[in-house]
């Protein structure tokens, strides 16, 4: 049995289309990246998979069981981080701790251990007093120390330095090793795609074909990334895509780039990046696609 099935799911706010014709499929133990731009539809997508939100149409279940007429059922095996953290500013930390925890009839208590000894929240204290990283980190320790069989989290690292983010990305595949299933939406497109098994890119409403990715990629990989010599030119071959404020240049070649790249010589090329492709960059590559090429 899948962990997430999603068939031909539309959403509608009135007259806007919000989610258009959405498939797809996550087994058990699966970690997927939800990758978009603001408005695409990611929050959403999330909070129809939990029955917080009703579909118009299509078929989802959700750990065997359909949303719309079982959403209890789910979200006592699921785990749900919200993209606008909330925690109730009246209570102190601890207080807030004990009441969401209080759903979960089975936590991890080394995970609650571990979470506690490096976030350090100052927990007898009121939340109203929290900064907005202090209180992410408490909607985190929420959220991830029930042991539940899935984990839906929207912009978890919201607010949060690069060291907690490297941290949280630890905790993640700690979870992912216990056989946890994680819907993962985020920002910093380096951590999704250091951590997600695999990534969909939900634009306007519709994710992307895979037939879209792949031309995309395809295209990147034609795409040098380069540093020369002062006053060196560009060979023939080329077209300039973008100069960077380091100096590093993206041009797109006619041909193989490799051979493109050899008209250079050695000595004139302070660095050079070829057929790499960075989610970063296929990300604005899909983006800025015609609709008609991502539908």
């Amino acid at each position: 049995m899948t962990a997430i099935s999603v068939r031909n799911l539309d959403k509608r706010f009135g007259d806007r289309p919000t989610l258009r014709g959405v498939s797809f499929e996550l087994e058990p133990g699966g970690l997927l990246g939800l990758v978009g731009p603001n408005g695409a539809g990611k929050s959403t997508l999330l909070r129809t998979l939990i029955g917080l939100v009703p579909r118009d149409a299509g078929n989802v279940a959700v750990l065997g069981h359909d949303p719309r007429t079982a959403s209890l059922a789910i979200r006592q095996r699921t785990s749900y981080l919200p993209g606008e953290t909330g925690v109730y500013q009246q209570m102190t930390g601890a207080a807030f701790l004990h009441f969401a925890l209080g759903f979960y009839p089975r936590q991890n208590r080394e995970l609650h251990d571990h979470l506690a000894a490096e976030f350090a929240l100052p927990l007898a204290e009121k939340v109203r007093n929290y900064s907005a990283g202090m209180k992410q980190k408490l909607a985190l320790m929420a959220t991830l120390i029930p042991d539940v069989e899935l984990y839906v989290l929207d912009e978890p690292d919201r607010a949060l330095d690069a060291k907690v983010r490297f941290f949280l990305r630890d905790v993640l595949r700690i979870l992912e090793s216990a056989g946890k299933t994680i819907i993962l939406c985020s920002h910093h497109l380096s951590e999704v795609e250091t951590l997600a098994h695999r990534l969909e890119f939900l634009i306007d409403g519709r994710l992307v074909p895979t037939e879209a990715v792949t031309r995309a990629r395809e295209v990147l990989r034609r795409r040098p990334r380069l540093r020369l010599r002062d006053q060196v030119e560009l060979p023939a071959g080329a077209q300039l895509i973008e100069r960077e404020p380091d100096g590093t240049l993206v041009v797109e070649t006619a041909g193989d780039p490799l051979a493109w790249l050899q008209q250079l010589a050695p000595a004139d090329v302070e660095s050079a990046e070829v057929g790499v492709v960075r989610l970063e960059d296929l990300y604005q590559l899909l983006l800025h696609q015609p609709a008609e090429a991502t539908s």
